[in-house]
């Protein structure tokens, strides 16, 4: 029998569930992300910690549950600055190994996305996403992300360089998206 996956914010009390599944993706895929492990793991405070405990609503952290376990996680943090006030940005993506390739990064995104689209403010959605995670640039290209820029060479790890591909989703091209979907149901 399939265990069933709760999608809920993370809250006070999921701090240390954060900090964990935060490591463990910093230790498995160093090369997908701008933090190290080695960084994180002496910091008493990691980048969402605030953000799960002032629970805001426009900067987030979603959650995938299995049984209580914290298997997957899909960040926001809005601009704060007056002018790019309608644009957001989706960070931390990511489902622990044993979990993958069961939808919840899909459904992780596909929510965020809804949530952060019923702020009529928000126009714009960005992210950043390594070339050579095409697992994920796919994800995003599902969703209906476009690339808008690459920086080449924007990572170096262990003498290693990744390229970041910018990707962008606007409220209007995802409601053109959503149309469309309704319309062929």
């Amino acid at each position: 029998m399939d265990s069933v996956i709760e999608y809920r914010l993370l809250t006070f009390e999921d701090k240390e569930k954060y900090r964990q599944i935060r490591l463990e993706c910093l230790k498995n895929y160093p090369q997908n992300f701008g933090t190290l492990y080695e960084d994180e793991i002496n910091s008493s405070s990691l980048k969402f910690d605030n953000i799960i405990s002032e629970n805001n609503g426009s900067d987030f952290l979603l959650g995938a549950f299995i049984n209580e376990k914290l298997v997957g996680i899909c960040g926001n943090i809005q601009e704060d600055r007056i002018k790019t006030r309608h644009i957001t940005e989706i960070s931390h993506v990511y489902v622990s190994p044993d979990f993958a390739k069961k939808g919840i990064a899909t459904n992780l995104l596909a929510l965020t996305i809804e949530k952060v689209f019923s702020n009529n403010i928000i126009e714009q959605i960005i992210l950043g996403v390594v070339k050579s995670n095409p697992q994920a640039i796919k994800i995003y290209q599902n969703a209906g992300f476009i690339q808008y820029g690459l920086l080449e060479n924007y990572y170096k790890f262990e003498g290693n360089y990744e390229s970041l591909i910018l990707m962008v989703l606007t409220r209007n091209s995802f409601n053109d998206t959503l149309k469309s979907h309704n319309s062929k149901v």
